[in-house]
């Protein structure tokens, strides 16, 4: 017996019965009944999340200037793709053909044993080209190009890159150009936003425009169902030396820890492990210096206060996906007392 109109459920009201029914009727049709998940590539941080980055999730990536968030965000996006699925990059700081190097360049290393091209040959191969080779020509004349390229076109029609802009890429056109990649791929992207402070909102103060801004980032990943990693600025106060970098450090507002479902901060090792790690071991100075650290300060569905580490490769645009959780002792843990 159909449902009299005036008792229809319709927009985002539902009983718990009419869940129940479209959950049962989605398992029936072998579809996924929860959220949909996007793996990070790499494997400790996916198996601390559950599984990844999750649909309808806020995720902020801080840390210092220069410490891998750009890295580590597109290197998210890569995996993405490079696993079939579709990402889109809104790059406020970086021009598309800088990021075109840095995927080149982990590519190459990703595929390709031994010593490959990294970042720095990549630009000089483009820089000095001529005779009116193929891209395709150039690379191959790389070590580790030809393999780079051929992966590159693999997933090329299914990563895009926004060159955006602080004066007109507001909320309303990252909405917009999130859908028309989903509509064009026909599957809903990875999203990496670089970076949040630098969106542009209607507001009189820098807090009022980073609140609109979290908000807006938060609304559109549950309305469209896709996660958005946001790279967040610091406050000049959390760059000092010897300072462990929070949430509380983001540039702008409480908001961004508010709205956000999961927040990372990314640090250099051997700034914030703790100092009888260094004067005992001269040693570690150096080893430490090669190592990020990835602190889940917040994670809604998994467990928080973790810390992961990563081996840097800038060389090649990425951090060695394979990760451990940190054993030494950080500055500024909290001591919990029974």
């Amino acid at each position: 017996m159909a449902t009299p109109a005036a008792h229809r459920e319709t927009g985002p009201l539902r009983s718990l019965g009419t869940l129940l029914d479209d959950t049962d009727s989605v398992l029936r049709r072998g579809g996924p009944a929860g959220a949909t998940v996007w793996s990070t590539g790499f494997p400790v941080l996916d198996a601390t999340l559950t599984g990844g980055f999750r649909s309808g999730e806020l995720v902020l990536l801080g840390g210092p200037a220069g410490h891998g968030k750009t890295t580590m965000g597109v290197q998210f996006a890569r995996n993405v793709v490079a696993a079939g699925g579709a990402a889109v990059i809104f790059s406020y700081e970086h021009e598309s053909h800088t990021l075109l190097e840095r995927l080149i360049a982990l590519e190459a290393a990703e595929r390709t044993p031994g010593e490959v091209a990294g970042v720095i040959e990549v630009r000089r191969a483009f820089e000095s080209a001529s005779g009116g080779g193929s891209l395709e020509d150039v690379l191959s004349a790389l070590p580790g190009g030809a393999r780079a390229y051929a992966a590159l076109t693999s997933y090329g029609d299914r990563l895009h890159i926004h060159e955006s802009s602080g004066a007109t890429t507001t909320l309303e056109e990252v909405a917009a150009v999130v859908t028309a990649v989903t509509q064009t791929t026909g599957t809903a992207p990875f999203v990496l936003l670089d970076y949040v402070q630098k969106i542009p909102v209607d507001r009189p103060d820098e807090t009022e425009r980073v609140t609109a801004a979290a908000e807006g980032l938060k609304d559109l990943a549950l309305q469209a169902r896709v996660p958005i990693v946001a790279i967040s600025a610091a406050d000049k106060e959390a760059l000092v030396s010897g300072h462990r970098m929070r949430t509380h450090d983001l540039r702008g507002s409480s908001a961004l820890a508010f709205e956000a479902d999961v927040v990372m901060i990314v640090g250099d090792k051997v700034d914030i492990v703790s100092r009888e790690h260094l004067v005992y071991d001269l040693g570690n100075i150096q080893r430490f210096r090669g190592w990020s650290v990835v602190t889940l300060e917040k994670n809604r569905h998994g467990q928080a206060r973790v810390e992961l580490e990563f081996a840097k490769d800038f060389e090649h645009g990425r951090f060695h996906p394979e990760g451990n959780a940190v054993t030494e002792r950080l500055i500024d843990e909290r001591v919990f007392v029974s």
